[in-house]
């Protein structure tokens, strides 16, 4: 398999530079835990010969959402996966967990993509061609984008399983149910795109487990062999 053929992977770790993120009780950073996992991320995944994964970000340093989509825009990427710790006022509360973009958001994404509003988005060159044949048919475009929609939003709900399957297996999980919000690092419309909330940096004992190699390697364990089992599995359909 060469580099064209591989599945490339986007790892945002979010946060960094003069955006901490979250701050634990003792004072651990959200955005010192992202890099660690998403670089443990790296590492297993450019380890696997169907992978190519790219970093928004491989040190302490501030990017706006902004260049972080332009990864998104410059990159052929295949699955797009944000990397987050949690808080919560409630101190008890504990365990990862997964967002997906809401369906309020995407529409908005796409109506503004079709006024011209949004028009840096890459897109499969198929659909590409389709659309600079038919520039001005509005219909034609927003019947496709939604069609698009349904098979990204698929991705997400059937990547999301495997996701779950290995929490429960390898790290605590706050609850087996996807969340949804209106997240702009998760908002492209030409691009499937998971966060992944690793735990609560407010809970005491999540803290301590966050602040070590041994759980962001676990933390990164999981998150990989759920993407390989997906792949694997998507591939031989």
């Amino acid at each position: 398999m060469n580099s064209s053929e591989k599945i490339t992977i986007l790892v945002d770790a979010g946060h960094g530079g003069q955006d901490p993120g979250a701050i634990g009780h003792k004072g651990l950073q959200e955005k010192k835990v992202n890099i660690a996992i998403a670089i443990q991320l790296k590492k297993l995944l450019n380890n696997d010969k169907i992978f190519h994964t790219i970093l928004t970000r491989n040190d302490d340093s501030y990017l706006s959402l902004n260049k972080r989509r332009q990864f998104l825009r410059k990159n052929h990427v295949n699955l797009l996966i944000s990397i987050h710790v949690n808080s919560s006022k409630k101190q008890y509360v504990s365990g990862a967990s997964l967002w997906i973009i809401s369906d309020g958001r995407m529409n908005r994404e796409i109506n503004n993509y079709i006024k011209n509003k949004n028009p840096n988005v890459f897109f499969p060159q198929t659909i590409q061609k389709i659309f600079d044949k038919n520039k001005n048919d509005l219909f034609l475009k927003k019947t496709i984008l939604d069609l698009q929609f349904n098979n990204l939003r698929k991705i997400e709900l059937d990547l999301s399983k495997y996701m779950f399957e290995q929490f429960k297996k390898h790290i605590n999980l706050h609850k087996m149910q996807l969340n949804y919000a209106s997240l702009g690092i998760l908002s492209c419309i030409s691009t499937p795109s998971i966060l992944v909330e690793t735990g609560f940096i407010t809970n005491f004992l999540e803290e301590q487990k966050l602040n070590t190699t041994y759980y962001q390697k676990k933390i990164a364990y999981a998150i990989y062999i759920a993407l390989k089992n997906y792949f694997s599995n998507s591939y031989q359909k």
